[in-house]
């Protein structure tokens, strides 16, 4: 879940930070080998070739190879990259044809809804067709019976945020960030955390 985008009702704490599963997204190398090597213990094999699907675009590219990289460190693997259209690596998404992907997602709205709702069952954005039978309830909780308890919408969603974290059904890599510079002159301008970058309605200029 990005940061900036939500935060507790009742505390204030930013929802990326409430909801965060530390060991699922802290780096750290010998604690990555060790379960590799679990795994690949437990399927038999004593090595693995995958190809990562990613967009063609500059940046997703780069990202791709830093993966690639990071994957290689682990040893006994071998990590083909397959980078092609946006139209096309969401057309594979769709018919899960790919091993692994690489996508992402920019919140329509300021709620962690926006990113939770990708990981319902039978979604179009969860691609990997993961299903967890707490989350699905929890979601429709949410996105029902809890639309009037903003405290306990708010519990529901850091609790489904950490199932998905602990189960890895995604694995965060990054959050997109924008620099801009703006004159002293410029006054009310506001900055989203989600929709477009900025609501220029009470823009106004000072002398």
């Amino acid at each position: 879940m990005t940061t900036g985008l939500a935060k507790n009702p009742t505390t204030g704490e930013d929802f990326a930070k409430e909801s965060s599963v530390k060991s699922t997204v802290s780096y750290n190398l010998t604690t990555a080998k060790k379960y590799w090597k679990k795994g690949l213990a437990e399927i038999g094999a004593k090595n693995l070739s995958m190809t990562l699907l990613a967009d063609d675009t500059d940046t997703t590219k780069q990202v791709a190879e830093y993966v690639q990289g990071q994957w290689k460190k682990l040893g006994n693997m071998n990590v083909t990259l397959s980078n092609v259209p946006v139209k096309t690596r969401i057309d594979r998404s769709s018919k899960g044809n790919f091993q692994v992907v690489v996508s992402g997602w920019g919140a329509d709205f300021s709620d962690p809804v926006t990113f939770l709702n990708l990981y319902d069952k039978g979604n179009s954005g969860n691609a990997g067709n993961w299903n967890n039978t707490t989350y699905n309830q929890l979601l429709t909780k949410i996105n029902g019976a809890d639309s009037t308890n903003a405290k306990q919408r708010w519990a529901d969603m850091v609790k489904a945020e950490k199932i998905l974290m602990t189960q890895q059904a995604t694995i965060p890599l990054y959050q997109k960030s924008n620099a801009f510079l703006q004159n002293k002159k410029i006054k009310g301008l506001i900055t989203n955390s989600a929709g477009p970058m900025h609501n220029f309605k009470f823009v106004s200029m000072s002398h």
